[in-house]
């Protein structure tokens, strides 16, 4: 019984005529959009992991951009590591932060490393190193080997929110056999670990708590941006054949906002991808389509009960949405600002044209602000898109291999 909606479902996928849009004819080179990145902070894991866990505790690398803990090649030469960095968190007047996680729920998402309170590392022999999120930035990174001998290059793929889902690790598989060697990069935890503004005085205004949640959401952009150089720093020192041949960056999703302020700190690329993007995180977090807006109202129910101490007030619910609202306008990093840093570069997008969670004004503006670069449409929403990979990656392999005019 199961096989059949199976088929179907894999004949009406495959039946999604693709629309092609070739790339317009580019203009001069136009100079990037300057940037500045917020400050940086390492930090050494093995100073702040539990004593119990002494006994699994990994091996450390210390970089520029964080620390690298790892439990080192497994026997199938795929490798699980984390980037550790400070989590130098801003701060404004009258403002009191709680601290929320958000886990992916949807029978899409992969297994998470990032739990309530702790990210985990595990060894192949399930063993795990756990430790407090609170003071630690983490972004978890996965190496996945070509099955060929002599792979094609290296391919970066940023997740959506989802981590890497079953369905994503299957498109992933496909590039490896298509001779890739793959680097998965989870969202930083940042992403989940949300800061909700409270007051404690009359300083805690709606600017105030907007400035809080855009800051927050540009270190989370910059985190992926530096936590991708410290990844790909380590690969320098323990892989560097797999710098060799082309370089690839593809982002999903929530894995997509992030790219251009990544590739302003790393600009060694081919080829990027886009895929379900958008020009601005926060504004679709505002329009409630990501599903962010349900949980956290739910939630604020509770606080609401039992605040804090020094908390004066917790915002409505119609506070809530103008403080997002707010944030999305003030954040500094996003798409629809940094997204001329890509312009020179050889770029596909690929989105769904029944996509009800990035609103289809994201994707006309960020296709705009990339010079109008090669666009593949489906008419497909926003999850199947990444089903839809996986029977594109024979097309994708193609595009990232054709030889550049």
């Amino acid at each position: 019984m199961r096989v059949i909606p199976a088929l179907l479902i894999l004949f009406l996928l495959n039946s999604c005529a693709v629309k092609i849009e070739p790339a317009a004819t580019p203009s001069e080179k136009s100079p990037p959009p300057q940037i500045t990145l917020p400050d940086w902070k390492s930090k050494s894991f093995a100073d702040t992991a539990p004593p119990f866990a002494e006994q699994f505790a990994p091996r450390y690398l210390s970089l520029k951009d964080g620390e690298i803990a790892t439990y080192g090649i497994r026997k199938d030469g795929t490798e699980i590591f984390s980037v550790i960095s400070e989590r130098n968190d801003s701060e404004y007047p009258g403002i009191h932060p709680l601290r929320l996680c958000f886990l992916p729920t949807s029978p899409l998402a992969g297994d998470s490393p990032y739990l309530k309170d702790t990210n985990k590392l595990t060894h192949e022999d399930g063993n795990y190193w756990e430790f407090c999120a609170f003071d630690l930035r983490t972004t978890i990174f996965q190496l996945f080997p070509s099955d060929r001998k002599s792979a094609k290059g290296l391919l970066v793929y940023h997740t959506s929110i989802m981590l890497l889902s079953k369905v994503e690790q299957q498109f992933v598989h496909k590039m490896q056999k298509l001779g890739w060697n793959v680097m998965v990069g989870l969202p930083p935890d940042s992403l989940y670990r949300g800061r909700i503004p409270t007051m404690t005085s009359k300083l805690g205004t709606i600017e105030n708590g907007a400035r809080l949640l855009a800051d927050d959401m540009d270190l989370h952009h910059a985190e992926q941006a530096r936590s991708t150089r410290a990844a790909l720093a380590y690969l320098r020192k323990t892989r560097p054949s797999w710098l060799a041949g082309k370089k690839a960056l593809i982002g999903t999703s929530a894995g997509s906002f992030g790219v251009p302020t990544e590739v302003k700190l790393n600009p060694d690329w081919d080829s990027i991808v886009l895929v379900s993007a958008g020009t601005n995180l926060l504004s679709t977090y505002a329009s409630g389509a990501a599903g962010v807006f349900p949980n956290t109202l739910e939630w604020l129910k509770d606080a609401r009960k039992d605040p804090p101490e020094k908390v004066t007030h917790i915002l409505t619910d119609e506070e809530f949405h103008t403080v997002y609202r707010r944030a999305a306008e003030v954040t500094k990093l996003h798409p629809g600002k940094t997204g001329g840093i890509l312009r020179n570069y050889r770029l596909l997008t690929i989105h769904g044209r029944l996509d009800k969670i990035i609103p289809k004004k994201q994707t006309r503006e960020l296709h705009q602000i990339l010079g109008n670069p090669e666009r593949w449409t489906y008419p497909l929403g926003h999850h199947l898109i990444a089903v839809q990979l996986v029977f594109d990656a024979k097309r994708i392999d193609h595009w990232l291999m054709e030889p550049v005019d």
